[in-house]
């Protein structure tokens, strides 16, 4: 409100200068849109000015104030209100007193004020506020986005793009941002992880190859004195004169000496494999003529154990497949030989032949103690032998299963197992009819 400047100008202005106070009045209602009229009341009930009146002049005609409530909030020294007597639209009243310098309350203004204008400068207001709020939301939405985008997310984004380049081998990849802030020292970090991981794959590459010239070297220089030794051995053999226990003792360093040369050719066959550079010899294969003669020449050992062979071979007859004899024999004899070592006294041991489209597939199926859950995915990896090896005493190096995937996969083939803990493993073996 008013009170204060309206007062002043009345004290100073109505009487020696009614226009200058007529022309205050005016722009104080110009500037309170609420308020309708404005009313000087003595604290004796006297209306000393009405802005009702301003329109037609000064006003020499008193007039005084009835109504007891209001004459009490008039002489009061606090600001009061007076509700509308009937509808809301009516216009409602405030009262304040006017106090002197020093102190004293020669009157009161009456204010008149209309709830129609007040409700809608306060519809403005709030619709006008809800508007800029609105809009400063949206704009500040629109703000945080951009700057997050522009100086997090597309950041982190080409951190995990170049994470995935890495991911999948891409170790030369260099992942750029230049946030100068954590995200660029995660950059940074995953680009010296990569290099690091370069390193170590070279390093690693180099030591594999060391290892297979070494390999090499050692298993081809043990041919000549393994040669040597199984020909002096077959010489002592066939003396005469050499009988008893000399004789036995010759037999199983011949054993052993075999043993030695099978471990030596699979080495070989390792390094030749892995690399590449072994020249197939193929030719027209009869596999079930071969599934056979390995059986019996393995005969021995499944006699050893009580283990019964089961042959199952289609009706129709087999082609014959082009294919490395050798290895071939090589692959099927290391699974028809683990059927035999891992299976039990008095087992079976089912090898079955079929065609199926353009291949043939060859099962190896025993009675045998199976394979773990945890070691199913380690059992064609080099140098694996399984956790059992020991409770069953199994000899072997761990290259088996190994060589024989690779040899098949040479021949374009695939090999996969399945196996159940304590009831027996089956081993599936297949080759392309026309590769």
């Amino acid at each position: 409100m008013s009170t204060k400047p309206i007062g002043d100008a009345y004290s100073l202005y109505y009487d020696s200068g009614y226009l200058k106070f007529q022309e205050l009045m005016k722009g104080i209602l110009d500037l309170n849109q609420d308020i309708e009229r404005v009313q000087i009341v003595s604290v004796s009930g006297e209306a000393l000015f009405d802005s009702a009146d301003l329109a037609s002049g000064k006003v020499n005609e008193a007039r005084t104030v009835s109504d007891k409530n209001i004459l009490n909030k008039i002489n009061a020294n606090t600001d009061s209100e007076i509700p509308p007597r009937s509808a809301v639209s009516q216009p409602n009243q405030i009262i304040e007193p006017y106090f002197e310098d020093f102190g004293a309350h020669p009157f009161s203004i009456r204010y008149f004020v209309s709830y129609d204008s007040i409700s809608k400068n306060l519809f403005s207001t709030v619709l006008t506020t809800l508007v800029l709020s609105l809009l400063l939301l949206s704009i500040s939405i629109l703000l945080i986005v951009f700057v997050v985008n522009r100086t997090i997310l597309n950041p982190i984004e080409v951190v995990i793009r170049g994470a995935r380049k890495i991911s999948l081998g891409d170790l030369s990849h260099t992942i750029e941002v230049g946030t100068k802030d954590e995200v660029e020292d995660l950059a940074l970090a995953v680009n010296q992880m990569a290099q690091t991981l370069r390193k170590n794959i070279k390093d690693l590459q180099e030591l594999d190859k060391l290892k297979d010239e070494f390999v090499f070297l050692a298993s081809h220089n043990l041919r000549t004195p393994l040669t040597v030794i199984k020909g002096y051995l077959e010489l002592i053999e066939e003396d005469k004169a050499v009988t008893g226990n000399i004789l036995d003792k010759i037999e199983k360093i011949a054993l052993s000496t075999k043993d030695l040369e099978r471990i030596t050719e699979t080495l070989l066959s390792l390094v030749s494999l892995e690399k590449g550079e072994e020249v197939a010899l193929k030719r027209s294969v009869d596999l079930v003529a071969m599934v056979e003669k390995i059986a019996d020449e393995l005969g021995s050992r499944a006699i050893e154990k009580k283990i019964s062979f089961i042959f199952e071979l289609p009706a129709d007859p087999l082609p014959k497949i082009e294919l490395d004899e050798a290895r071939i024999k090589q692959a099927l004899a290391g699974l028809i030989d683990n059927a035999i070592k891992f299976n039990k006294n008095e087992g079976k041991i089912i090898v079955k032949l079929e065609r199926k489209g353009n291949e043939v597939v060859v099962s190896v199926a025993d009675t045998g103690i199976g394979i773990p859950e945890g070691e199913k995915d380690k059992v064609f990896k080099k140098f694996h032998r399984a956790t059992d090896v020991l409770t069953y005493n199994y000899t072997g190096i761990g290259l088996g299963l190994y060589l024989t995937k690779l040899i098949i996969e040479s021949h374009q083939g695939k090999i996969w197992f399945e196996s159940e803990l304590g009831k027996g493993s089956t081993f599936y073996v297949s080759l392309p009819i026309n590769p």
